[in-house]
């Protein structure tokens, strides 16, 4: 991009999205700019050249060929950084020197240079190039008509009206192809970011990350066990993002090589631009609160009625008469159901509370034609909805750029951060606030004595006081990062340019997990601290000579080679002591008993060799060509290096001569397909290596065992990818883009059984291969385009179907828990005794016993003995047959609304809760859900609940069956956005460039298929114990001066 064409703040926050809009209508797509009343430079004699300048005021008006204003146009003297931007009227006035040269530019349009004059009436026509969508590979920049691969763009100004707490708000919705899924809602929780389907069993399914061409460390970097873990991506302040580009084939992916299997995730945070400086800042406040109702319970009262009932029922089962049934169940409710001397508890109340949060940041961006920078801070605080939930982040970052000669360019970008993180327990332990509050602890269990001091007498959770431990104990993460990057780039001559890049990320994470000698964890200890460090290193380095050129103006070449170092060094340290003298000098060090200490380091390095040819003909058609060579520690050196490499071709069919009949409404047309292979490399750092460790032997001496056996042939997976993908546009408000997918896995990492007598079970190989194979369809419209209201549309869909196609060569299905894996089925496919209702006569549960016959088909045989039912491959999964989302922006004048909703149907989750909650009586000491409300009671009731009654002859909290087999299918409304921006001729007099208010919401309201839990509340197919996600409500402004 010229260093010319600039972005103003009025453009970034208020008019981004309209006047994009208008660049997109088509109004007149070639010519270059003019200006009315330009007065030609050879009428200047010397004379004029040689006297002393005298200042004048100019004013004057920029419209584009429509005569519509121009909001947020940068007018700069030339070689200064004296400048103004446009008002609401497109309007300006500016004191300079009499007769300068003045630079006239908005994004999308070509710049003008114009002799200075007091009035000027200045019309921009679109620069057709810059206005083309670019696609950012991190190994070059393509216009989109030229790229051949897959990749989706979510560009900050197209969502920078709603506001993003997470890295994960940005993409969520945004991008066809990308599904997420968390294990806890908490604040700063980590995020798994899926591309087109699952891709490999043992190695990992995390997409590459790349920030400003250097890939990074993702997913957790918490020291303590936690469901919630502490994502990388949370050191990151969403503000500092300028674009985010998800590579999807292998058509840019395997420049990439081994770490590209999965996609890859390219960030690009803001540069400098040439002018004045833009000072901007923005603060927001807001709650959070559950999105849907949680898993509720019964209440104190009707606990207690259902209980009495069930006991007895159970009395006349066992021949009681009536009036000794009664008499039973008068004797044991209170054992039961009490009715505490405070009346019955709401622990929803005592243990959850409103979430909030509130963001304040700050950011100056500038520069010359030599040198431009961008600088920011931002302090980020998040409190959750339980107690001892939150989120503290300081981050800083600073981007400069420096054209030292003109063939000498360098670079610095650089970013600090410090983020603390509280957690609570989650899981099913006794003191976690959602299990706690939904299984072990009741109405009827109060949370203090009547002399007000602390109950420690529950009825199923016996000393463990939920609300104590959340009020003394602690787990706390405490993160230091810094990333610093660091370029130059010499170019020998034109288009001929070598570019090294130096990269080092630290990051130091302290976790402290303190149970208090005053809570149930920890007076058995009397106090017990857990302390760990871990710090994390990765040096990247990087060089890369390119070339562009041209033979006879219609062939274009484009040549890459590089070379590239990753070295990655992680250190760990575990320490734990018990034993303290006073609960407020929890240092480890304090604890009189040493209860263990712990440690490890790791290194691993990988060295790359790249290369690139893209070659157009006639910017019509496009052939392009990469090929990478990484060579890893993780392997063995006979199998050290992998080669990766992708094809791609494009054709831009609506640039052809036939074409021109259907100009008038298809505007584009064009036709990409690639093929590549990349790969994943173990997760296991010496997974190919035999290993032994030291254990207490006999007498506790000390000895060594082999842990591990040696595997020197283990290789890499790889990842073959097929793209076809079809780009269109109509009548020049309609774009689209249809793709076809497949992603075939070999060379599988799987465990492989072998013989007991070599001391282990199984032994790693690659055998296995899956398939995902999937559409995508992505359509963007602009709706309706004035002067004064403008309304766009985005619509994404997408379907992917998993299918494993082999698994260790010796078997075809391996169950795993509620799950199994089958050749020829998805790969979480549920594995579950099929359920068969409830018995209308007795309202005993039923099942099928799903026996086979001579012909392999299931025969639909009814029992009431679980015993005799056969465990079965469902037709059910979890993978969503569609997931999508749809976004409307609307503006009037200074009003703005964003709304969008997201979806997916097809998949199914598992509720593991059932477990705990689905006893039908068999533990009276826990709470009842509510859905037992619609139980049997009466011969003839029709029902999938059981009778509720003490000791039922079938627990089915015993069995996994289909019952706990729930559609995962919602709509979601997303997000929600209101906004105003204050007129240019009300700022303007306090000195502001633009001032904005909004008010904006997330999961503000949920259509589900089976609402007792929240759809989203769903991590690999079973149903989280913890945190689901939370409906936030913010408010906010942003100025910019």
């Amino acid at each position: 991009m010229d260093n010319k064409k600039h972005n103003s703040p009025i453009f970034r926050n208020c008019s981004r999205r309209l006047w994009v809009s208008l660049l997109c209508s088509g109004i007149m797509a070639t010519g270059s700019a003019w200006a009315i009343e330009q007065p030609s430079e050879s009428s200047l004699n010397s004379t004029e050249l040689n006297t002393p300048l005298q200042k004048v005021t100019i004013k004057g008006k920029v419209t584009d060929s429509n005569g519509n204003p121009i909001i947020g146009a940068n007018i700069v003297e030339k070689g200064t950084t004296n400048g103004t931007i446009t008002d609401m009227d497109g309007k300006f006035s500016l004191e300079v020197k009499e007769g300068v040269i003045i630079d006239i530019s908005f994004i999308g349009y070509k710049t003008l240079e114009v002799r200075a004059s007091k009035n000027m009436n200045v019309v921009l026509l679109e620069d057709t190039e810059l206005m083309e969508e670019v696609v950012v590979t991190g190994y070059g920049t393509f216009k989109k008509s030229a790229f051949a691969g897959s990749a989706s763009n979510v560009k900050t100004s197209k969502i920078a009206d709603v506001p993003a707490v997470s890295f994960q708000d940005m993409l969520q919705g945004n991008a066809p192809g990308v599904q997420f899924s968390q294990s806890s809602g908490q604040p700063g929780a980590s995020t798994a970011i899926s591309i087109r389907g699952m891709g490999s069993f043992n190695a990992s399914n995390t997409p590459l990350y790349v920030i400003d061409g250097v890939p990074v460390q993702s997913g957790s970097i918490n020291t303590m066990d936690s469901d919630a873990g502490l994502d990388i991506m949370s050191t990151i302040n969403t503000s500092d993002i300028e674009n985010i580009t998800i590579i999807k084939d292998a058509a840019a992916a395997s420049l990439y090589g081994s770490r590209a299997a999965n996609g890859v995730v390219l960030i690009t945070t803001k540069q400098g631009k040439e002018g004045k400086a833009k000072v901007s800042f923005k603060a927001d406040w807001g709650f959070s609160d559950f999105a849907m109702e949680y898993r509720p319970v019964m209440s104190g009262a009707e606990r207690r009625e259902y209980i009495y009932n069930g006991l007895k029922a159970a009395a006349l089962r066992d021949g009681e008469s009536e009036s000794d049934a009664i008499a039973y169940a008068d004797e044991e409710i209170d054992a039961y159901a009490p009715v505490p001397w405070c009346g019955y508890v709401d622990w929803d109340d005592i243990l959850f509370k409103k979430g909030d949060h509130q963001t304040y940041e700050a950011s100056i961006a500038g520069g010359t034609d030599k040198f431009k920078y961008y600088s920011s801070l931002s302090y980020l605080k998040q409190d959750g909805i339980a107690l001892n939930s939150g989120l503290e982040r300081i981050s800083g970052r600073v981007n400069v750029d420096y054209q030292a000669t003109n063939k000498l360019k360098l670079g610095a970008n650089m970013m600090f951060a410090t983020v603390n993180q509280d957690v609570h327990a989650e899981g099913t332990t006794y003191t976690s606030p959602f299990y706690s509050s939904r299984n072990c602890v009741v109405p009827s269990d109060a949370v203090y004595y009547e002399d007000g001091s602390w109950n420690r007498e529950f009825i199923r959770n016996s000393d463990r006081n939920p609300l104590l431990s959340a009020t003394y104990d602690y787990q706390r993460e405490y993160v230091t990062r810094s990333f610093n990057t660091v370029y130059a780039q010499y170019e020998f001559v034109k288009n001929l340019i070598f570019k090294s890049t130096f990269s080092y990320d630290y990051t130091n994470t302290k976790g402290k997990d303190w149970s208090d000698p005053r809570t149930s964890n920890g007076d058995d200890d009397n106090g017990y601290m857990t302390t760990k460090f871990y710090e994390y290193k990765k040096m990247v380095w990087a060089n890369q000579l390119s070339y562009k050129f041209d033979i006879n103006e219609d062939h274009h070449f484009d040549v890459l080679a590089g070379y590239e170092i990753d070295d990655q060094y992680r250190d760990y340290l575990s320490g734990a002591a018990s034993n303290f003298a006073t609960a407020d000098k929890n240092a480890i060090s304090n604890g009189m008993t040493t209860q263990g200490v712990s440690g490890s380091d790791r290194r691993t390095r990988m060295v790359s060799y790249l290369s690139r040819l893209n070659y157009d003909y006639n910017n019509r058609y496009y052939f392009g060509v990469s090929f990478r060579m990484d060579g890893s520690s993780r392997l063995h050196e006979d199998s050290r290096w992998g080669n990766f490499w992708s094809v791609s071709g494009a054709w831009r069919i609506g640039e052809e001569a036939f074409m021109e009949p259907a100009k008038d409404w298809l505007t584009d047309l064009k036709l990409r397909v690639s093929y590549g292979v990349n790969g994943t490399l173990p997760s296991d750092y010496y997974g190919y290596q035999g290993l032994s460790s030291l254990t207490n032997g006999y007498l506790e001496q000390p000895g060594i065992s082999l842990s591990q056996i040696a595997n020197k042939d283990l290789e890499w997976e790889t990842n073959h990818n097929l793209n076809i993908g079809l780009d269109f546009g109509l009548w020049n408000r309609i774009t689209g883009t249809l793709e076809y997918y497949t992603r075939t896995t070999k060379n599988l990492l799987m465990d492989m059984p072998i013989s007991m007598t070599t001391g282990f079970s199984s032994y790693l190989m690659n055998i296995g291969e899956v398939k995902n194979s999937g559409i995508e369809l992505e359509i963007n419209s602009t709706n309706i385009q004035t002067k004064d209201f403008t309304w766009n549309t985005t619509f994404n869909i997408s379907h992917n179907k998993n299918e494993i196609l082999v698994l260790d060569g010796m078997q075809t299905e391996i169950a795993s828990g509620s799950q199994i894996r089958k050749v020829g089925e998805s790969y979480r496919t549920f594995y579950l005794i099929e359920f068969a209702g409830i018995n209308p006569e007795t309202g005993a549960p039923q099942f099928y016993t799903n026996e086979k016959d001579a012909n392999g088909n299931y025969i639909k045989d009814i029992t009431e003995d679980p015993s005799k039912a056969n465990y079965i491959a469902t037709e059910e999964h979890a993978e969503p047959t569609v997931v999508g989302g749809l976004s409307n922006t609307l503006r009037y004048k200074w009003f703005d609304l964003n709304f969008m909703f997201s979806y997916q149907f097809g998949g199914y989750s598992y509720d593991n809760w059932a477990q705990k909650t689905e006893h039908g009586g068999d533990d009276l000491e826990a709470n009842i859900p509510i859905y037992y409300r619609d139980n049997w009671k009466k011969p003839g009731d029709i029902t999938q609940y059981e009778f509720f009654y003490e000791s039922p002859d079938v627990p089915m909290s015993d069995y996994k069956t289909t019952r706990r087999l729930h559609s995962s299918d919602f709509i979601r409304l997303k997000t929600l956005t209101f906004g105003f921006t204050f007129p240019k001729n009300w700022t303007k007099k306090v000195g502001v460039d633009n001032l904005r208010i909004y008010a904006s919401a997330n999961n503000l309201w949920t259509w589900a298929a089976h609402d007792y839990y929240d759809p989203e509340a769903v991590s690999g197919g079973t149903a989280i114990w913890g945190t689901p996600p939370l409906k936030t409500v913010t408010f906010g402004l942003s100025l910019n001066f």
